[in-house]
């Protein structure tokens, strides 16, 4: 009962997405068992509350994070899962950058079923950001001094 709660809660960010991001902007398609980036559609709407450019860029971040990763992401951020993120979902994420990260972040905590827990997000948001670089700085380190 409790996964089923949590799949449900996910599937509803995968859905809603479309709105927390001014609605047609992005478009998520989920059920239980595929959770994919739909193609960014070009109607307008009401609820277009961000500008089209940063509609656009958080729609490229997240395509750069990968349809497999996002979940999983969400799941650690957002619901408080302590799902281990595999290596290669970290590399999606440090490539992405932590800008594309952090847009990301504030625009799912800039909708109102979200924005209560602001703080806690945020935190979690910061702490899989540091596991991840930490992560990928120990298998892939930089050049030497």
């Amino acid at each position: 009962m409790a996964s089923f709660c949590k799949v449900s809660i996910m599937a509803f960010f995968l859905l809603a997405s479309g709105a927390f991001l001014s609605s047609p902007a992005l478009a998520f398609q989920a059920n239980e068992k595929d959770f994919s980036l739909a193609s960014e559609p070009s109607s307008s709407s009401e609820q277009d509350i961000i500008p089209p450019a940063v509609r656009h860029y958080l729609f490229q971040c997240l395509q750069r994070l990968g349809e497999e990763c996002r979940p999983l992401f969400f799941a650690r951020i957002f619901i408080g899962e302590k799902n281990e993120i595999p290596t290669s979902c970290c590399q999606n994420l440090v490539q992405m950058g932590d800008k594309c990260h952090t847009a990301i972040t504030n625009a799912v905590i800039s909708r109102p079923e979200f924005s209560g827990n602001a703080t806690l997000f945020r935190t979690r948001s910061e702490e899989t950001w540091t596991t991840c670089s930490r992560l990928i700085e120990i298998i892939s380190p930089g050049p030497s001094a």
